[in-house]
């Protein structure tokens, strides 16, 4: 009977593997022809686009999906955008602009199939200078301590945002 039960445990941790979560209605990839852009650029022919990077991956056999949200632009607040509580965040993952400098700011968000996550706002690019015909992502790298006490330890994230030219994988900010 052990075996039984070890055999099915085994079948569905191999099953639920092969699915991908998705944070809300965000896709987890940016060339899904489901990335909605929000274009700003006044129908400027050849608009530069700001991809915000998202990824989906799996911890321990947890689906993860952590992305960047674009949540205001040249000072304004985009449309619905921004922390509304730890779980609930709202953005866009591509926008389309008139060419010259920019100011962005974007939220850091990390959530899993088991309902927990978070985020932190505040990261941008203060003077962005964005080029007609260009393509830029903006991205993360990250590390991750334990901190405290053995007993009560936390995670701690540490996030650094930057900005690349998309096609020549080129730092372009900071």
């Amino acid at each position: 009977m052990t075996f039984r039960l070890l055999g099915a445990a085994a079948a569905l941790l191999l099953l639920s593997a092969c699915s991908n979560y998705q944070y809300k209605s965000f896709v987890g990839n940016l060339d899904d022809p489901a990335l909605r852009v929000l274009d700003l650029s006044d129908g400027v022919a050849d608009a530069p686009v700001i991809y915000f990077e998202t990824m989906q991956y799996r911890d321990l056999g947890i689906p993860f999906h952590r992305l960047l949200l674009a949540v205001r632009v040249d000072g304004q607040p985009l449309p619905y955008a921004g922390k509304y509580s730890i779980l609930d965040y709202f953005g866009y993952q591509a926008i389309r602009l008139t060419p010259g400098s920019h100011s962005l700011e974007w939220c850091w968000v990390s959530m899993n199939k088991l309902g927990t996550g978070g985020g932190k706002c505040g990261f941008g690019a203060p003077d962005l200078r964005l080029e007609a015909g260009k393509h830029y992502l903006a991205t993360w790298s990250s590390s991750t301590a334990m901190i405290g006490v053995s007993g009560s330890e936390q995670m701690q994230i540490s996030v650094t945002s930057y900005v690349l030219d998309r096609d020549t994988k080129k730092q372009v900010y900071p």
